[in-house]
């Protein structure tokens, strides 16, 4: 009896750990995840994100979300990786293309497989196309008006019969920043028009003006000139506040362009010394020069990419001026030297570089947009004009400028890809220095 009792207890032993061992041992599953409705959506980018509730009995190794133009998308197609781990997630979505319909999941891997949240929805909104320039009104008396256009709709920044220009903008938020000046009597004052509010920056006893803008965080940086009775010198502003860079003592300069990126703060100078105007640039209050000093050569536009500063302009071969680029540094001629010319604008998207300026031909005049050191043209027929500024935004290229029409008077105009779109009639002088696209 005692024996069965024995086999009896050891049998019920054995049968409790093998039950506890399987219970321990949970077969694991694919993750637990749903998906974060959208926020902070643009034209080209949005927020959105995922919790995982369960790693399904194994280690989360990749998360993220994925998105795509068709219906349950998957990481096959694009996403982001966002760590590993449970919990809740945030995720940027970029690289979108404007007015498009997007589906979108959030995803966590495990050793079992890949799971997917529910799929939302999101449209990305129709781009904001900010563009800078002037019109010339010459009855009853001649004066100029600095206009912004946001998608064509115009909107006065100057006052009748002040002369003024608008030379550069910048959009952040939901704020709208454009540089230029406005004139008072015989002094032309350089001002900043934050949503079409205009604040004077420049003394208002002497010459100044604006000729770039650029807002980083909640800092607003402006350069240009101003004149202290003898001569012109280049400025920064930064919140309004001026620092001297360059010029004053005896030789004029002015502030071109101006870029920021993280701490570093470029601005493009143009110094006319007593035999040749010479390229610099002004980086955190070093000054160092591009151009050859034995040559005129003079520079419109910045821009920062990465470890890359960008600047264009054009510098005299003989008696030609010839549009030029310079990397870090290195410059390179972006025709052949045969015919006058001028970049004016430089934009840096991703691996492409694009440039818009100018080219004369005999008696003509072409709008030229270069990428990556390829030329195309923009203007068509026998008619003078010119590429001024370029932008681009997803894989949208924008360029402004201007084009001389029947009334042989130039006309304010923007070509995206190519086609291009009047901003005035023709009737009076005008033109776009400057856009902007987000």
């Amino acid at each position: 009896m005692k024996r069965i009792n024995f086999i009896f207890a050891t049998f019920f032993l054995i049968t409790l750990a093998v039950s506890c061992k399987k219970n321990n041992d949970a077969v694991p599953v694919i993750p637990t995840i749903s998906t974060t409705q959208s926020s902070a959506l643009t034209s080209i980018s949005a927020t959105s994100g995922g919790t995982i509730t369960s790693d399904g009995g194994s280690p989360i190794t990749a998360k993220g979300v994925c998105w795509s133009t068709s219906q349950n998308p998957t990481i096959s197609d694009s996403k982001t990786t966002n760590g590993t781990g449970t919990g809740a997630f945030t995720s940027s979505i970029t690289g979108l293309i404007p007015s498009t319909t997007y589906y979108v999941r959030a995803y966590a891997t495990n050793s079992i497989g890949t799971a997917y949240g529910n799929q939302i929805t999101i449209t990305t909104s129709d781009p904001k196309v900010y563009i800078a320039g002037y019109e010339e009104i010459s009855s009853p008396t001649i004066y100029s008006f600095a206009k912004l256009w946001t998608n064509g709709q115009l909107t006065n920044l100057s006052s009748a019969p002040n002369y003024a220009e608008a030379f550069s903008v910048f959009a952040s938020g939901n704020d709208v920043y454009v540089a230029g000046y406005e004139s008072s009597g015989s002094i032309n004052i350089g001002k900043i028009w934050k949503n079409g509010v205009a604040t004077n920056i420049t003394n208002t006893s002497r010459d100044g003006m604006l000729s770039s803008v650029f807002v980083s965080g909640s800092d607003v940086y402006t350069t240009g000139y101003e004149a202290n009775g003898n001569y012109d010198v280049a400025k920064l502003w930064k919140n309004g506040v001026a620092t001297t860079l360059l010029g004053g003592t005896n030789s004029d300069a002015y502030g071109y362009s101006i870029a920021v990126s993280g701490t570093d703060v470029y601005v493009v100078i143009q110094e006319a010394q007593s035999v040749n105007d010479v390229v610099k640039i002004w980086k955190n209050g070093t000054v160092t020069t591009l151009s050859n000093a034995n040559t005129d050569a003079y520079a419109y536009s910045i821009a920062i990419s990465g470890s890359d500063v960008y600047v264009v302009g054009s510098e005299r071969v003989a008696n030609t001026y010839v549009p030029k680029i310079w990397k870090n540094g290195q410059g390179t001629f972006l025709t052949s030297g045969a015919n006058n010319g001028e970049a004016f604008s430089v934009f840096v998207n991703g691996s492409d570089v694009y440039v818009a300026g100018t080219e004369s031909i005999g008696s003509t005049e072409y709008a030229r947009l270069w990428k990556n050191g390829v030329m195309s043209t923009l203007s068509a027929g026998s008619n003078n004009a010119a590429a001024q500024s370029v932008s681009v935004l997803g894989t949208d290229v924008y360029v402004a400028g201007y084009e001389y029409g029947t009334t042989n008077r130039p006309i304010a105009v923007y070509w995206k890809n190519g086609s291009k779109t009047q901003l005035t009639n023709g009737t009076n002088y005008a033109g776009a220095y400057s856009i902007f696209v987000k």
